[in-house]
């Protein structure tokens, strides 16, 4: 039975080395319903679009209000939230920065920056342009606003903070709904399409934009039709599959998130035939 156990373990431990060292790719996620408590994961954008092959990514524990959003530059990741000096129900004033999506999920390890000075209307959104290191607010008339009126636009991570903005426009040659989200992922942009009432909408495809610019001007470059049934108030993430939260498996032996040498070892140390 030991010797049984050896060699299923040790198939198992090959097929997670193989799979631990292919290829990374652009996994798309995305919040569930609200408050967000956990975050999907999808291998392209057009399987978001459909609802296939999803997967958990993580689990959102404490879960985060509609109010809040999240996204990462890459490197780190953001929660965008509020604190007790903020205007209650109107401005989020806070950025919490975390070293990995796993912490952030969990609210650990957390560094908080005050937004100096200023706030965003709640539900405003921060993409970050991991491709130039740019970092871009969303803002609308007012809080009541139904639609967002363009960007402002910022050099650095430092620069968002203070409000430092290089570029402030509109957006031109479309309305844009509150409810559509934004965000990025090597060099491109995107945007959610929605229907319905504010705060009440539906998702009916997503823009992709090969610059900041075109966002900007509203020049798509493609649109991914939506065929799934996503709340337009749901957030949207796209990064590097590397930066996933480790998923434990069989050939994890020892509940580190990584499948190397250390697993092999406690493998080869238990292989044998039963006593």
């Amino acid at each position: 039975m030991k010797l049984i156990q050896s060699i299923v373990a040790s198939a198992a431990l090959l097929s997670g080395i193989a799979a631990s060292s292919a290829n990374a790719y652009v996994a798309f996620l995305r919040t569930d319903l609200t408050p967000y408590a956990k975050l999907e994961s999808y291998p392209s954008l057009g399987e978001l679009a459909s609802n296939s092959n999803g997967a958990i990514a993580s689990n959102i524990t404490p879960s985060i209000p509609v109010t809040q959003s999240m996204f990462t530059d890459g490197t780190y990741f953001y929660k965008i939230a509020a604190n007790g000096q903020g205007d209650a129900g109107t401005y989020n004033n806070l950025i919490i920065r975390y070293q990995s999506l796993s912490d952030l999920c969990k609210d650990v390890n957390g560094e908080t920056f005050n937004m100096n000075g200023y706030g965003m209307y709640y539900d405003d959104e921060i993409i970050a342009d991991n491709a130039t290191g740019r970092f871009f607010r969303t803002t609308r008339y007012d809080a009541n606003s139904p639609v967002t009126i363009g960007m402002y636009a910022y050099d650095s991570f430092a620069d968002l903070v203070n409000n430092n903005y290089f570029y402030a426009s509109g957006f031109q040659n479309q309305t844009v709904a509150f409810d559509c989200q934004f965000w990025a992922w090597g060099g491109k942009f995107y945007r959610t399409n929605v229907t319905g009432a504010t705060g009440a909408s539906t998702v009916t495809g997503f823009n992709i934009y090969n610059s900041s610019a075109d966002v900007y001007n509203g020049v798509v470059a493609q649109t991914v039709a939506c065929t799934a049934t996503y709340a337009g108030t749901m957030r949207f993430m796209a990064l590097d599959s590397s930066l996933l939260p480790a998923q434990s498996c069989i050939a994890d032996l020892n509940n580190d998130g990584v499948v190397n040498g250390a697993d092999l070892g406690i493998l080869l140390g238990a292989w044998g035939l039963c006593p």
